[in-house]
């Protein structure tokens, strides 16, 4: 009975895990993006809402497809490299993550009006981007020097059991995998040349793998080790549709207003596979037990090495994530033919991010609508043109989506490019550094363990292909 008991009291630590991505983290992390589009869209840190005339832009405004005068395709490559520099408990770690994607392919097709009409032109734009790469590998090694959650054996057979309870090591490994991806649709048309008019219709996939571990070395009085790891994975897929409203207008020569408007993205189905489960009492300990990837051994007590299963149960399971709506407002004005300059600002309300469906999420909900806020992203960009070559730069700020973030700014980059103008096509480059802060619960909330924080720095160069014909 006594050995019964331990069991439990070792297992109810166990699956009590915040090793994976809770519900709230993952709402936030489908409604975050780092759109990818051609290189002259990021080396003018995205500030197209008003500009128009850029493949990728169609996504941000749907009018832009209008501006163009021919039609155009365009391909994009790049690279990332992110470094994430870990801070837990005093104890520093130096991470890095790298990788290639095809960021961007679309191409904008003009009709020309042929009777008299003030609609001088149509256009249809199709386009693929990246709004997310979530690949990521960092370690976070330190000491807490007060709680490890692997403190009995479940073999220990003394009376009473001997605690492990003097911390010596915690090590929390996460590897995070995937991408998620829109296709978009758009229509627009151009009246008299005085303004722009468009719609989207756009098709995201987000299929995002996250692989954790969690390593403890706990130390009894006598100087005798403890030594666990337990493993977690988590998968999500999900397929959704937002519909998106544009307009630009020139009121007067050489400027450019855009106003545009995103749907929610409403993931109606999302499918979770995973092998960590949410602790309660009314739980089967025995069955809870398969769930996870468990090692366990002690220096000292004779054949102790535990072993969950090799192949733990995973559980599936299927919920729905709408998230929030966009509002952007922009401002360009054109230096005849030798420059420009634009300002984009959108705006996101991370308080209606909404899970639902196949569960009842009321706690979360509440979560979110408490903890997260409105959020605002300032965008400026400039080109300058000298003959064949265009030379481009910009920043951004955005805004944290915490309400009581003490950083006003989540995140913030600077961006670079350079333009090659050829008879039918250009050849274009850009580079991006952004700088970021976050945080990371290895531990549930009660067990009262600060999180790991981490400074990350991502630099990313893209180069595209266009073809005008």
């Amino acid at each position: 009975m006594r050995y019964f008991i331990l069991i439990i009291s070792f297992l109810a630590t166990t699956i009590s895990s915040a090793q994976s991505l809770g519900y709230s983290d993952l709402g936030l992390l489908f409604s975050q993006e780092n759109y990818q589009g051609t290189a002259r869209f990021n080396a003018m840190a995205g500030a197209f809402g008003a500009l128009g005339g850029d493949v990728s832009a169609t996504y941000i405004n749907p009018a832009s497809g209008a501006i163009f005068n021919k039609n155009q395709l365009s391909g994009s490559l790049s690279l990332s490299s992110l470094d994430t520099d870990a801070t837990y408990y005093g104890t520093r770690s130096f991470n890095n993550a790298s990788s290639f994607r095809n960021g961007q392919l679309g191409g904008v097709f003009i009709f020309e009006t042929q009777l008299n009409s003030d609609w001088s032109k149509t256009a249809f734009g199709v386009n693929y981007s990246v709004t997310q790469d979530f690949k990521n590998n960092y370690r976070v090694t330190g000491n807490n020097e007060n709680y490890g959650r692997y403190n009995i054996h479940p073999f220990d057979t003394s009376d009473p059991a001997i605690p492990y309870n003097l911390t010596k090591e915690q090590t929390f490994t996460n590897i995070t995998d995937g991408k998620q991806e829109v296709y978009s649709f758009s229509l627009s048309s151009a009246y008299q040349n005085l303004f722009y008019l468009g719609a989207s219709i756009n098709f995201h996939h987000t299929d995002f793998i996250q692989n954790s571990y969690l390593n403890e070395v706990n130390e009894d009085e006598n100087g005798n080790a403890l030594y666990a790891e337990y493993y977690q994975q988590l998968s999500e897929i999900a397929s959704g549709v937002s519909l998106g409203l544009g307009i630009i207008v020139k009121p007067i020569q050489n400027v450019r207003l855009g106003l545009a408007y995103q749907s929610p993205v409403w993931n109606t189905e999302v499918i979770e596979n995973s092998n960590a489960i949410d602790y309660d009492t009314s739980n089967n300990y025995n069955d809870a037990l398969e769930q996870g990837e468990l090692e366990i051994f002690s220096s000292d007590i004779e054949g102790t090495y535990y072993n969950a299963p090799e192949n733990p149960e995973i559980l599936s399971f299927v919920y729905g994530i709408n998230t929030p709506s966009k509002f952007t407002a922009s401002f360009a004005y054109i230096f005849d033919r030798w420059g420009l300059i634009s300002i984009d600002y959108a705006t996101k309300d991370y308080s209606s991010i909404k899970l639902q469906d196949a569960y009842e999420f009321s706690s979360e909900n509440n979560y979110i609508q408490s903890t997260f806020g409105q959020a605002g992203t300032l965008r400026v960009g400039g080109e300058l043109r000298v003959k064949q070559f265009s030379f481009r730069g910009g920043a951004y700020l955005e805004e944290s989506p915490y309400k009581n973030s003490q950083d006003n700014y989540y995140k913030q980059g600077l961006t670079a490019g350079l333009g090659l103008q050829f008879s039918n096509s250009t050849l274009d480059f850009a580079y991006e550094h952004s700088q970021y802060d976050s945080s990371y619960n290895i531990y549930t909330p009660i067990e009262n363990i600060n999180p790991a924080n981490l400074d990350n720095s991502n630099a990313r160069f893209t180069a595209t292909l266009s073809i005008q014909f």
